[in-house]
């Protein structure tokens, strides 16, 4: 009896311990398999901002493993021919202007200038998410990160708003940055974005600091509702693969309990 009771407890043990350390679930995934669809059947579909008609899906090598990137190609200027993505968010974000996004991606190269990682105001201004011309991660006009933005390779970029004007940065997983700023805010921009679109690389086309651009590839965008904690970003999964398998330990860890279940079974008989 004590026998199955110990195993019974370590299986369930070790099942709980996994659904402990689980990361935290995206509300989309887009993970660019020859495709610009959510991995989620409830989110929507990225919209491809290609003036140029060069975007395309290609095979590139993203942290030592091949695999199918998006490529977004097009000129800094005119800014009509920059290159992208967007999403519309309402219904997918719930808690106003809480929200954390994650990628991986690369620029080509050093347009010595900034660079546009992302931004929430439908084009319409130049406060954004920019690599800045010291190739540090910036929310301009607020503040920068600490470590060197390499251009040529693939970085994993994360961002998370508190919804309360308080934004964190971190470069591979690596805190940059917490600011005080109201720039990442849906709200801050509800006249010229009423859809909370989210444009990813494209610059704006209005106001003063245009032609912030850099061609280059996305290998991953996540998208959560909500604030992601240090801790949880520092759990996610660091490369596109790892999204959509399961860690080889939590499948060890299950598969352990459901062993231990198993054998409680028999040995009732």
């Amino acid at each position: 009896m004590k026998l199955k009771v110990a195993l019974l407890t370590l299986g369930l043990g070790l099942l709980g311990a996994g659904a402990v350390s689980a990361a935290p679930v995206a509300v989309a995934t887009w993970n660019f398999d020859h495709t610009l669809a959510a991995i989620e059947s409830s989110a929507p579909a990225l919209t491809a901002i290609d003036p140029l008609g060069q975007n395309a899906f290609v095979t590139d090598t993203v942290f030592g493993n091949s695999q199918t990137v998006y490529r977004f190609s097009g000129n800094a200027l005119p800014v009509n021919q920059q290159a992208g993505l967007s999403v519309g968010t309402t219904g997918l974000l719930t808690q106003g202007n809480a929200y954390s996004v994650d990628m991986i991606f690369k620029f080509d190269a050093n347009q010595s200038s900034w660079e546009e990682i992302f931004g929430v105001s439908n084009r319409s201004s130049d406060n954004s998410f920019y690599v800045e011309p010291g190739n540090h991660l910036q929310i301009y006009p607020t503040g920068n990160g600490v470590d060197l933005f390499s251009f040529g390779q693939y970085h994993r970029i994360s961002l998370t708003n508190d919804g309360s004007n308080h934004v964190t940065a971190y470069l591979d997983g690596v805190f940059q940055f917490d600011l005080l700023s109201s720039v990442m805010n849906f709200d801050s921009y509800t006249a010229a974005n009423p859809d909370r679109l989210i444009h990813f690389f494209a610059d704006n086309v209005m106001g003063g600091g245009q032609g912030e651009y850099a061609s280059g590839s996305v290998a991953l965008i996540r998208l959560y509702d909500g604030e992601l904690s240090r801790t949880e970003v520092a759990d996610l999964p660091s490369t596109p693969a790892a999204n959509s398998v399961p860690e080889p330990t939590s499948l060890l860890l299950v598969g352990l309990a459901l062993g231990g279940l198993s054998l409680t079974r028999r040995l009732r008989r």
